[in-house]
């Protein structure tokens, strides 16, 4: 069996964190998906891409990387978004299908810092905030209204994912 392999996409910064800090975890690199070589056939393969409004950031190099695995690979998805909204389980679900594979996902939270949002990414934010303020009792909306940056990021969510990377 050969190490395992963290491939990784970001916009910014809360997959990052999480592959840096599986990467500790495991004692193996976390490499960057734009760069991610699959030559060293790694066993498994634990891929890290966020949600950025209806798409999981990445899925073209996803899906070649899930294709070309040789052994397990493992697909977490973090998004701003609590781990159990079914929105984002149907996204992972859909590119899982595209891989025509086995693969286990793994739901994470990430942070949110609009003062970091690039322009398109302000634009959509506020058309959202206007829609949330129809209803402003729902949790997206006691969540995102009040405008103040979302530290969400918990590296002890990683457990499962460490605990599957190990065989469990």
């Amino acid at each position: 069996m050969s190490r395992p392999a963290i491939v990784y996409t970001s916009k910014y910064g809360s997959t990052r964190r999480y592959a840096l800090a599986l990467s500790t975890r495991l004692g193996t690199p976390a490499v960057e998906l734009s760069s991610y070589d699959p030559s060293d056939r790694p066993d498994p393969l634990i891929l890290l891409a966020p949600v950025y409004a209806t798409r999981i950031r990445g899925r073209r190099r996803l899906l070649r990387a899930m294709r070309r695995a040789p052994g397990r690979v493992a697909l977490v998805v973090v998004a701003l978004s609590p781990t159990d909204d079914p929105g984002r389980g149907d996204l992972a679900a859909k590119l899982v299908a595209a891989a025509g594979r086995a693969v286990t996902t793994f739901d994470l939270r990430g942070d949110l810092d609009t003062a970091r949002l690039t322009w398109p990414d302000r634009v959509l934010m506020a058309a959202l905030r206007r829609a949330l303020r129809r209803t402003p009792d729902t949790p997206a909306a006691r969540q995102l209204l009040p405008n103040r940056p979302l530290k969400l990021v918990d590296e002890a969510t990683l457990e499962p994912v460490v605990a599957w990377a190990g065989g469990a």
